[in-house]
């Protein structure tokens, strides 16, 4: 069910400004069928802050020491922070937004805040260690986030992918994929979790079968995990279970790719690159 702009700033008034424990719950006593649309606006709003604008600003939370010079907004605290302002209200947000300094104006309560990222997941009851969440702007994008869904669940099953995470010292995977023109990530360890947050090329699965898109699926969890597993220091990851309607990749296809990256990479060496073509597709993750 989906949220209007209106809806979710209402929604988020349900908090009284703060986001904690008791006004969360309060907050999904409101949502019902709407928790996972809300959750995702939650999110957008929290990358449309871009954080990193704030990591060397001042700014104080009310839980910090009289007199206390503030600690810098890195990692979790970063993330609390940036939820504190989504739940601070749409006039605060939106002045926070166009401009970071006004943040250090006042104290902010973001210590337990997280609570706010993590709305549909505790109305949703997921307790699968691996837990994906897929949305995009525009497209038949649905057969690729059932595939990402049906593999997150085979993960979940099966005892030699149980045990990799089990070394991650973490309960749970949260897996976001935003369908974008995009192609970015970032992996951020939390007090309980591990979040994965990436932005992938919707033109893949454009005018293509439910078999390719399960395909794609497969390719990007793989990718995804790997990665995960490298910024964790994991040992490397069991193979990924393809869905059973997966479609296998065109040997000449495999071929054209790999012929153009190694075209592209002489071009790199002579100062010129020419432009990716549709199978130039590399996950990398964000500092």
């Amino acid at each position: 069910m989906s949220v209007t702009d209106e809806e979710f700033w209402a929604l988020v008034g349900e908090l009284g400004g703060v986001a904690d424990e008791r006004s969360v719950a309060r907050l999904r006593d409101r949502l019902g069928d709407r928790a996972e649309e809300f959750q995702l606006r939650v999110d957008a709003a929290v990358r449309e802050l871009d954080g990193g604008r704030f990591e060397k600003l001042p700014v104080r939370d009310v839980c910090d020491p009289a007199g206390a010079e503030p600690l810098p907004l890195l990692g979790d605290a970063l993330h609390s922070f940036l939820l504190a302002v989504v739940a601070a209200g749409p006039e605060v947000y939106h002045a926070v937004r166009a401009d970071p300094a006004v943040a250090t104006a006042r104290s902010w309560s973001s210590g337990e805040a997280e609570h706010l990222g993590r709305v549909h997941e505790e109305i949703s009851g997921s307790d699968g260690w691996c837990r994906p969440l897929v949305f995009g702007g525009g497209g038949d994008w649905q057969p690729y986030a059932d595939a990402v869904h049906d593999i997150a669940e085979e993960l979940d099953r099966r005892e030699d992918w149980r045990a990799w995470w089990a070394t991650a010292g973490r309960e749970w995977l949260e897996v976001i994929i935003e369908l974008t023109d995009e192609d970015t990530g970032t992996v951020r360890r939390g007090g309980r979790a591990v979040r994965a947050d990436f932005r992938l090329p919707m033109q893949r699965l454009r005018h293509r079968s439910p078999g390719v898109a399960a395909r794609v699926a497969a390719e990007d969890l793989t990718r995804i995990l790997t990665l995960v597993g490298e910024r964790l220091k994991l040992a490397d990851p069991p193979p990924v279970p393809w869905p059973a309607n997966a479609e296998p990749l065109d040997p000449r296809s495999a071929e054209r790719a790999a012929r153009l990256e190694e075209l592209r990479g002489r071009h790199r060496q002579g100062g010129v690159v020419p432009p990716a073509g549709p199978n130039a597709h590399t996950v990398r993750a964000g500092q």
